[in-house]
């Protein structure tokens, strides 16, 4: 059984709401609906409170090997460059901060860099206040979240498409009250920075 089948029974087994679960971890809802469907898993530390909540381990949450290999701290630091949705990313130069990522992940997106989203724009898909893996080095894909930079908006996550003349970048939100940004000839252009490749659904405190 994987590992967002495991929480989903251990969670029934509790009788426990996904928004339960989450509020006993201090975590929106939409992050143990993510978890249970196999796309996004927690972090270490996350998994650590699920197993103590659970009355179990990490290790028979996830496998051992797979748990050996989230708990040694097999990860890599990858560059926070900023604020999505309500703001431009900062500059590489202006580094804000570290994001600890999985090796795996960070291996398999060498040049990405994370973003801290907020807003409701997304959040069918992504959590408010998630962190997002940008891959400057993957082409964007017709209804697949990007980064992008637009001159009203500033820079956003949105699903993007493509068409004949066109770029659209659409919201993904619970409300519908986020207008798409269409950008056509004789507009100013939509600059798409990367595609979005994984995301953490919560953050780490920070002193």
């Amino acid at each position: 059984m994987d590992l967002g089948k495991k929480i989903r029974a251990h969670r029934d087994e509790l009788g426990l709401t996904q928004a339960e679960l989450a509020d006993k971890l201090g975590l929106t809802y939409s992050s143990v609906s993510q978890w249970e469907s196999g796309r996004a898993t927690p972090r270490t530390p996350i998994l650590r409170q699920l197993a103590d909540l659970f009355g179990t381990t990490v290790a028979d949450l996830m496998g051992e090997d797979a748990a050996e290999t989230a708990i040694s701290g097999t990860s890599r630091m990858v560059p926070l460059l900023g604020f999505a949705h309500m703001g431009e990313p900062c500059d590489e130069e202006n580094l804000a901060d570290e994001v600890e990522v999985p090796a795996s992940i960070a291996d398999a997106h060498p040049r990405g860099f994370m973003v801290h989203a907020q807003g409701g724009c997304m959040d069918n898909r992504f959590p408010n206040d998630a962190l997002l893996l940008v891959d400057p080095d993957m082409e964007p894909v017709n209804g697949q979240p990007v980064l992008a930079e637009t001159s009203d908006y500033g820079a956003v996550v949105r699903n993007y498409t493509r068409g004949r003349s066109t770029v659209m970048l659409t919201a993904d939100s619970h409300s519908g009250e986020y207008d798409d940004i269409l950008a056509g000839p004789g507009d100013e252009p939509v600059v798409c920075k990367g595609r979005v490749v994984w995301y953490m659904g919560e953050r780490d405190e920070r002193e």
